[in-house]
This record gives structure tokens, C-alpha cells and sequence, in this order.
């Protein structure tokens, strides 16, 4: 390998960038550390001072999609909760392979100081968000009523990023468009 091959201004941005990109165009499956360091143009074993594993990089990798989330959530907070949720929904159709990697507890480690940081910050967002509407009848506690109506909202994220959505909607013969999805998520 050359040194103009081998030297990267930033190699940590070099790696995360190059982790995300192998990781929207293949999927969570595709990442190993040789993938992405051999993408990134530099030796299997590189990125290790920067993350100490797999693990430490696809942590650092999440934490980075939470804090987009929460980027992408913080405009429309004020709109309340359907805004929120479909902000939410449209976020995981743009960053499949992110979305799904943020929540991948065995591909991650939650205990990575960036991502403990920028998870947390983005549930206390939507734990917010979700105190301030009233609760189903029959809801038994607003902690699991609170689970329960983003539960739903992160459901058809999930269904929509898997192609689930649309095929549903069909099969049932319904016309509903996400922001009538995501508002009867949340009732």
C-alpha cells in the first residue's frame, strides 16, 4: 500500500463514512473490519487504535444516527407528536441501514460513552414528547402507554424500511398515506 494510499486527514471520519456507506449499500451483515478498513483504503488492523473493535465502531456509528435523529426531530417537536413520528418514519426510509443498526443491540454496545449520550438525548426528545399527550382509555401506566404509541411508530418505521408497509396497505385494500399511518399509530 502507497503512503498516498495509506494516509487519510482523519482516518476515524474516513472510517465512520466508509462503515456508513458499506452499510447502506450491503447492510449490517456486510460489516466487518477488514471490509471496511480494506474500503477505506488503508491495514486490517487501523482502525483499532480509533475504536478498539467492530463494536466500538459500529457504536460510534450509531450514535452518530441518533444524533441526526434527533436533529431531524427537533424542528417539528413543537408540531407534536404525529410530526414527530413521521420525521421519525421518513428518517428510516433515508438511512435504512443506519436505522436498523441503532437499534441492533448485538451488533453495538450501549455502554460506548457517544452512543449512551446520543441515544439517551434522543429518547428523553420523544419521552417528552409523548408525556404531553393524553393517554388510550384503559392505559395502565404512562410509562406503558408511552411504549406502546412509539412502539407503534417504530413498527412502521421498521415495516417501511423491510418494504412491508406498502404491500399491507394493499392486501387490505386501504389508500392511507404515512402521515395518516403514523397519527393512528399514535392514538
Amino acid at each position: 500500500m502507497s503512503a498516498k494510499t495509506y494516509h487519510h486527514g482523519n482516518l476515524r471520519v474516513v472510517l465512520l463514512a466508509t462503515a456508513r456507506d458499506l452499510l447502506e449499500e450491503q447492510g449490517i451483515a456486510a460489516l466487518g473490519l477488514r471490509a471496511i478498513t480494506r474500503r477505506a483504503g488503508v491495514s486490517a488492523t487501523a482502525a483499532i487504535p480509533h475504536f478498539g473493535s467492530l463494536s466500538g465502531l459500529l457504536s460510534v456509528l450509531a450514535a452518530a444516527g441518533f444524533d441526526e435523529l434527533a436533529e431531524a426531530l427537533a424542528p417539528v417537536l413543537a408540531q407534536g407528536a404525529a410530526a414527530a413520528g413521521l420525521a421519525y418514519v421518513r428518517f428510516a426510509l433515508r438511512n435504512p441501514g443506519l436505522f436498523t443498526l441503532m437499534f441492533r443491540s448485538d451488533a453495538i454496545d450501549r455502554a460506548v460513552p457517544a452512543l449512551a449520550a446520543a441515544s439517551a438525548r434522543t429518547s428523553a426528545m420523544l419521552t417528552q414528547l409523548l408525556g404531553t399527550m393524553p393517554g388510550p382509555q384503559g392505559a395502565r401506566t404512562r410509562a406503558g402507554m408511552r411504549a406502546a404509541q412509539w412502539g407503534r411508530v417504530h413498527g412502521l418505521a421498521v415495516l417501511a424500511i423491510d418494504g412491508m408497509l406498502d404491500a399491507l396497505l394493499a392486501a387490505e385494500g386501504e389508500d392511507l398515506s404515512l402521515d395518516a399511518l403514523v397519527a393512528d399509530a399514535l392514538r
